[in-house]
């Protein structure tokens, strides 16, 4: 049974260090589109760009900017719900609490819902921008 246990919390940790690289890589990723494209965009290159393209060229910042708020708010909550879980821990040894979930409750349902609102906007900024800027390049 503590070889199983043990396996389980390496998997575990396994999947927390994928999906904390996994954030921190799309965090960079939008964060720095977003600051290079806003900068290349609101200066002189404003001109490139034809008036259909201006708003998918705003979208797209919106869905970076969501993207990063929303990981950040599942990264927030996924804290929550661990010290949660410490704090049923500690009583649970302490002998205070006997009890246990069952399954995923509705902090589970939360952090799932916010990292795919993540991640989809997050895609659909990048498309975005991927496509404002070919057909900036084939508008020059």
């Amino acid at each position: 049974m503590a070889d199983e246990n043990e396996q389980f919390n390496a998997h575990q940790a396994d999947l927390r260090g994928r999906a904390d690289s996994l954030v921190r890589a799309i965090f960079v990723l939008a964060g720095g589109s977003l600051a290079v494209s806003i900068g290349f965009f609101s200066g002189s290159s404003r001109a490139l760009l034809s008036e259909d393209l201006i708003p998918i060229l705003q979208a797209s910042w919106w869905g970076l900017f969501i993207s990063i708020l929303s990981l950040a708010s599942s990264l927030v909550a996924i804290i929550g719900r661990d010290y949660a879980f410490g704090e049923r821990w500690r009583k649970n040894i302490e002998g205070n609490r006997h009890d246990a979930p069952n399954g995923p409750g509705w902090c589970e349902s939360l952090i799932w819902t916010l990292a795919a609102i993540g991640f989809g906007c997050f895609i659909l900024g990048m498309v975005g921008l991927a496509y404002v800027a070919s057909a900036t390049v084939s508008n020059a």
